[in-house]
Formats: C-alpha cells, sequence, structure tokens
C-alpha cells in the first residue's frame, strides 16, 4: 500500500490563492472549498500576503516549506563541493589522464580528514568505475607488482644513462646503452618509461651560420666525393668546415677533420682567426694520427678561402691527400661536415657559456675527444661511437 505525497504550491500560487480572499471579499472557507485547499492552509497565506503587502513579517514557514528549503540548501553545498574537488582534480589531472591518475587524486581526497566527499560521488564527477577504483586501491595495498617493480628499476638505470649522456640521448641510444649492460628490453618500453618519467633527448637543429667565404683558387679543384660521403671504409675520404663560437673575449674559430666512414674526429683546432693555419693544422692533426696510409686520402671542404689557398694546396700535397670541393653556397655537398656541427651546436655548443677563447677551446676539445668519438653512439654506425668502431674494424681486419 501506497503512502500519499503532501501537496507542494509555489509562492506564486500562494499568493494568487490568497488574493482571491483579499481582492474579492469572499470567505477563506469558500476559496478553500473552490480551489481544493485546506482552510487553515490558506487562511496563512492570506495572512502572509496581507503582511507582505502591508510591510508585516510572514509568518513561520509550514513543514513542506521547511523540507523544500533543506532539500535546496543540501543541493547549494553539494554543488559547492563538487566544485571545490573539480577545481583541485583540474590541477592535478592532465588533459587526458589514465583512470589511475585518476585514482590517485580520489585517495588523495578521501584521505583529507575534514573531506566530506564520498567515493561514489567523486568516482562520477571523474569519470571512472568504482569497482575499479577499489581494485587499483587493493593492489596498491598489496604493493608494487613484478612488471611495475621492474619498471621502476628500468627508470632509474634510464636516468642514470641519460644523465651520463648530459641530457642528449633519446629512446634509441639510451635502448643501446642498456643492451650493452645486459639489460633486456625493447626500444619501445625505453620510449614509454621515458616519457612517463619526462625524460627527452635533444633533436638536432640542422642549420648553422655560414662561415663560408668564397676564395679565388688559381688551380679549380673537383668534386671527388660526389655526396657519397661513406666511401665504405676508414681513410678514403676525410671532410672538413669551420664554425665560429662565441665567447666573451670576441668570436673564435673551430676546424674540425672527421672520416666519413667511422665519423671519428681525426683533427681539431680552435683558433682567434680565421687564417688557413687553423685549416692546415687540423690536417696536420689528422695526419699525424693516421700515420703511414696505403693510399691518398681524399680531403673534401667546401670552396672557402681557407681551402682554396696556395698554402693549404701546398699542405696537402706534402700530406699525400687529394683536394675536393663541392659546390660553392651548396651545403649538401659537405653534408657529412654540417651533420656535425648539428650535433656539436645542440649537443653541446648551445648548452654552455664561455668567458674566454681558452675555455671554448679547453671545453671543444674535451666533448670531442672525450664524449663524442670516445663514448657518443652514432646510428650510421649500428649505435657504438667511432672509437668502438674503429677498434671492431681493426680486430676483424686481424
Amino acid at each position: 500500500m501506497g503512502t500519499s505525497k503532501r501537496k507542494t504550491y509555489t509562492p506564486e500560487y500562494r499568493r494568487e490563492a490568497a488574493r482571491l480572499v483579499i481582492d474579492t471579499g469572499r470567505t477563506v472557507a469558500a476559496v478553500a472549498r473552490e480551489i481544493g485547499v485546506g482552510e487553515q492552509l490558506l487562511g496563512r497565506w492570506v495572512h502572509a500576503e496581507r503582511a507582505r503587502a502591508g510591510g508585516g513579517v510572514e509568518p513561520p514557514l509550514d513543514v513542506d516549506e521547511r523540507a523544500e528549503l533543506a532539500r535546496l540548501r543540501r543541493e547549494v553545498q553539494e554543488l559547492r563541493m563538487d566544485n571545490e574537488f573539480l577545481g583541485k582534480a583540474a590541477g592535478l589531472l592532465r588533459i587526458e589522464a589514465e583512470p589511475e591518475e585518476r585514482f590517485a587524486v580520489i585517495e588523495a581526497e578521501k584521505a583529507n580528514q575534514t573531506s566530506t566527499m564520498t567515493i561514489t560521488r567523486m568516482c562520477r564527477l571523474l569519470g571512472v568505475d568504482r569497482r575499479r577504483f577499489y581494485e587499483w586501491r587493493a593492489r596498491r595495498a598489496a604493493g608494487p607488482s613484478p612488471r611495475q617493480q621492474r619498471a621502476a628499476e628500468l627508470t632509474v638505470q634510464i636516468r642514470g644513462f641519460h644523465a651520463v649522456s648530459d641530457g642528449t640521448y633519446g629512446a634509441p641510444r639510451i635502448h643501446a646503452d642498456l643492451q650493452d649492460a645486459g639489460v633486456t628490453v625493447s626500444r619501445k618500453t625505453v620510449a614509454k618509461l621515458m616519457q612517463a618519467d619526462g625524460i627527452t633527448g635533444i633533436s638536432p637543429r640542422t642549420w648553422h651560420p655560414p662561415t663560408t667565404i668564397r676564395g679565388y683558387d688559381p688551380f679549380p679543384v673537383p668534386d671527388l666525393v660526389e655526396r657519397q660521403f661513406d666511401q665504405g671504409d676508414r681513410d678514403l675520404a676525410w671532410f672538413s668546415d669551420i664554425t665560429y663560437l662565441h665567447t666573451g673575449e670576441g668570436w673564435a674559430y673551430l676546424c674540425v677533420v672527421r672520416d666519413g666512414h667511422t665519423r671519428r674526429v681525426l683533427g681539431r683546432t680552435v683558433a682567434d682567426s680565421l687564417h688557413t693555419d687553423l685549416v692546415e693544422d687540423a690536417l696536420r692533426q689528422a695526419v699525424a694520427l693516421r700515420g703511414a696510409l696505403p693510399r691518398k686520402v681524399v680531403f673534401h671542404a667546401d670552396r672557402g678561402t681557407q681551402y682554396t689557398s696556395a698554402q693549404l694546396a701546398k699542405a696537402a700535397a706534402e700530406f699525400g691527400v687529394l683536394r675536393s670541393m663541392g659546390r660553392t653556397g651548396v651545403c649538401w655537398d659537405n653534408a657529412a661536415a654540417e651533420s656535425f656541427w648539428s650535433v656539436f651546436k645542440n649537443e653541446y655548443y648551445h648548452r654552455h657559456v664561455f668567458a674566454t677563447i681558452a675555455a671554448a677551446r679547453r671545453g671543444t676539445y674535451v666533448w670531442i675527444d672525450g664524449w663524442y668519438n670516445a663514448r657518443r653512439r652514432h646510428s650510421g654506425i649500428g649505435n657504438i661511437s667511432p672509437l668502438e668502431y674503429e677498434r671492431r674494424q681493426l680486430t676483424l681486419a686481424a
């Protein structure tokens, strides 16, 4: 057997009913029978309307009115709590937050002793399943799973290798580091863990300010490379170029000579002028490092004044190397040197400030010899360092 509900009347209805008595002069009993309400209830409405019209105080609310007012107050309070909770959650969650992240916010709010938010309500507001929240909480109480423990251990190792690379390595090279350390893991897993931990490598930028000032060469030099930068073996083609280095004492200039096959920098010189001595010294270092070679090496560069000079032509003849030059203003003809500048500038130079030319020279030599040649992984030679690549070549040849 059902229970009957009390009728509720809006304030407008009450005032209109009261006006039927006040404006027409009819009795409360007559109007009450006509509109189907109790005489006492209509009498209170009439009294309240007369008090309102005359500036008096309205009588106390009846039972229905008090219940309605309490309900509205509860709704307002709940909406206020919802808004406060969603505001806090918005500051903690990403736009595309995973359910686990939302569960963590709910757990944190529940741990707040002053919060009266229920788990059911918070799950509904954050759009997650309440049952899955309790499952997640149970897993946390049981401690990290073996999979989570392994992910945490891998993340620690990844951070270590990333730090050793001075923050330059991305997932492919860190994956290679892990493999060398005897850790079996996929590259995709490494990339995912790095993304989750906010670990990023440095993306290379290919442009750098031009330094080539075309020089007149009385003996035109052909392009013996024709963009075949890796000739298939070491000491078949060397590549050279010059770049600017800004210091607190003014501009310095760096010249390198690099093997196109092994990627090793064989000669490097930093000076305070663009004199041809800069290039000759770097070339002399490369020749001294390699020693007597069974065949002539192609020495490829752009057509800058240092490379077209009579001084360098004489030095090349002395060292027994064949000069080769790309076209003026076509950077792709010397892309092997350009690729080195991209790595050098983005992974080292742009991340440091040099007070003096001596500091720039010292830092550059340490980076090239101690990191780039000895330890940095190069994707073009199997993600190992140039020195390791040359060591393996010599081992195979033996």
